[in-house]
């Protein structure tokens, strides 16, 4: 029938409908989008930086235990008859870089200064080129690179104020109280007693709490701490040369 809703009726339209409204503004195009810029990630420095701090010690430490086994070897004591501590040890490796850091200048006069630079300088432009943007001048990286390593070298240098203090005020106390004259520094003689009465005097080469290790007349001695009693002997004499 024609009442059915089911029919549908299709209307065309001949001419567009525009549909305007007042205070309409234009569509603003997109500004030009801003740069980014890259930034340092800050999580990755630190851990960066405490990798190379650890790094650092661990150097020391095994420059040291390498440096004070190499030496009691020469007296014909093992470091496992020692109790090292790891304070000893990375102080033993420190003061070996210290000094040989600091010898360059005077075994070599012209690029000794320039040596001293050198360790430092490459660690801190390695720091400085893993962490900084490469679309960066490389004058930025060498301005960065040369704060860091003067900032490596004063770091270096610090612990020298203590052990230059602890000197200082030794031979202070000492001069006080003994009246000794220590321009020239202080040499230190020991005297030990044994247990079967002897008087064993010279120099003490080691001493931790188990045992102590005395250098007299070409002899080191180990001696119990608890009993005095000498455990063992050590004649030290010189190799003959080899021939050829």
């Amino acid at each position: 029938m024609f009442w059915n809703r089911d029919k549908k009726i299709r209307v065309e339209l001949t001419a567009p409908i525009t549909i305007a409204q007042a205070n309409c503004k234009d569509l603003q195009t997109p500004s030009s989008l801003t740069p980014v810029i890259k930034t340092i990630d800050k999580d990755f420095a630190l851990k960066l930086l405490i990798g190379i701090a650890l790094f650092l010690q661990t150097a020391l430490f095994v420059d040291g235990y390498l440096e004070l086994a190499a030496y009691f070897e020469q007296f014909g004591i093992s470091t496992s008859e020692l109790e090292l501590t790891n304070p000893a040890i990375l102080a033993a490796g420190y003061i070996h870089w210290f000094t040989m850091v600091m010898s360059w200048v005077d075994d070599m006069p012209i690029v000794g200064p320039f040596l001293q630079w050198f360790p430092f300088g490459t660690v801190a432009l390695a720091y400085v080129y893993t962490l900084a943007n490469h679309e960066a001048k490389g004058q930025s990286f060498f301005v960065k690179g040369l704060m860091g390593s003067l900032a490596l070298f004063v770091i270096f240098i610090l612990p020298t104020i203590g052990i230059r203090h602890g000197v200082d005020r030794g031979r202070h106390d000492v001069h006080e109280a003994a009246g000794i004259e220590v321009v020239n520094g202080l040499s230190q003689v020991h005297t030990v007693v044994t247990k079967e009465g002897e008087s064993i005097t010279g120099y003490l080469v080691a001493a931790d709490t188990k045992s102590a290790f005395l250098l007299a007349n070409q002899t080191v001695y180990k001696i119990d701490n608890r009993t005095n009693r000498v455990m063992r002997k050590v004649l030290l004499k010189a190799k003959p040369k080899k021939a050829l």
